[in-house]
């Protein structure tokens, strides 16, 4: 689908930067460097980490003959160590998680949490001049995380690791975890992509003219009547249809988190110049994988056996990963044991509105089985 107006394009610049580490202070002007700087001087002292036997880097490393940007944070070396693959803000390619500290800072405790802008995203993006390989795409990505994997082995002295889908992200990771069972421990999926895009896509204008019709929404219902049962499927988009989906929609979004402009501005080792590029970063990605990527994707080739535990955590009010299509998948999952957590009202966000639900079964269910595959 479209992304929504978004938080990621320096536009946002111009606007108001805020800090909400305790309460919300007054919005600085972003246009201002010393705004920026002291807003990153603070977030830096909300995130250190000074545990005796954590850790806390951010640098580009090698992979596969480009540098991509990967930040390691934790409290304890001796934790698991979970990668996640994907990010948030956007669903498809280029997405990023990096900038967004707070998302993932419950889990530090339990876990020694990876970030990874692969190619085409984020600060990885920025380190090729804005350029993409004539080859880009899932294989290619793939082939990075399993270098990166061996990388996190070696460094963190690690048997396995625990690998975490987002988005996007969840097609690479779902697939590299059934084919590699003895690099990893666990597969956590946070709102599992398992269908053709246009599946997705009709799936999720059904459920939200389901959810108008009950509640009688004579307003919305009319709205989606004129953006129709697939409002993607014209090449390029008819505004008209995008549109009327986005009025005939909105009642029934799910949950969304709070300015994450805030976030990437002043995220630590971030600059404007880095913000910025997210952006390019998305659309660059999306051209490059093209919109057939979703409809040509072996998604039946990610069911069937896993040879390790998999976990999925849902929300139930997802319009980029529709819970029915998802559970069908886990449904199909055959895996020494498996579980799912749907969260109510929570959509593709759910890592960033529902972090609580994450950390407890991160830290309740996945960690155990993590530390007994070490």
């Amino acid at each position: 689908m479209p992304r929504r107006p978004l938080l990621l394009w320096v536009a946002a610049v111009a606007c108001g930067l805020a800090m909400r580490a305790n309460g919300q202070p007054p919005p600085l002007r972003a246009t201002e460097p010393a705004a920026v700087a002291a807003a990153q001087a603070r977030a830096a002292e909300a995130f250190a980490i000074r545990d005796p036997n954590g850790i806390d880097e951010e640098q580009f490393v090698p992979i596969n003959g480009a540098d991509q940007w990967v930040t390691i944070r934790g409290r304890d070396r001796a934790n698991p160590v979970i990668l996640v693959v994907g990010g948030l803000g956007f669903d498809g390619p280029g997405a990023v998680a990096s900038p967004f500290l707070g998302a993932f800072q419950g889990w530090e405790p339990y876990f020694t949490v990876v970030q990874w802008d692969m190619r085409g995203t984020g600060k990885t993006f920025v380190k090729a001049n804005r350029t993409l390989d004539p080859d880009l795409g899932v294989d290619l990505i793939a082939r990075d995380a399993l270098a990166l994997t061996e990388t996190l082995r070696a460094k963190l002295g690690k048997r396995k690791i625990v690998l975490l889908g987002v988005g996007f992200g969840s097609t690479i990771a779902a697939r590299l975890v059934r084919d590699h069972p003895e690099l990893f421990s666990v597969y956590v999926a946070a709102g599992q992509i398992a269908d053709l895009r246009t599946v997705r896509e009709t799936t999720a204008v059904a459920y939200v003219h389901a959810m108008a019709k009950a509640k009688g929404d004579a307003a919305a219902l009319a709205a989606l009547d004129v953006a129709g049962p697939d409002p993607f499927v014209d090449t390029p988009y008819d505004p008209k249809k995008i549109d009327a989906w986005t009025r005939g929609s909105a009642p029934f979004r799910p949950r969304e988190p709070g300015d994450q402009r805030s976030d990437i501005l002043s995220a630590p080792h971030w600059t404007v110049l880095d913000a910025a590029t997210i952006r390019l970063g998305e659309d660059a990605s999306t051209a490059k994988f093209g919109k057939t990527w979703g409809e040509s994707y072996d998604y039946a080739g990610l069911r069937g056996a896993y040879r390790v535990p998999v976990f999925l955590i849902q929300g139930d009010n997802d319009f980029n990963a529709p819970l029915s299509l998802s559970k069908a998948w886990f449904d199909k999952v055959r895996a020494h044991s498996k579980s799912i957590t749907v969260i109510p009202g929570a959509g593709d966000h759910a890592i960033q509105t529902d972090p609580d639900v994450f950390v407890r079964v991160l830290r309740d269910q996945v960690r155990p089985i993590a530390i007994r595959a070490n």
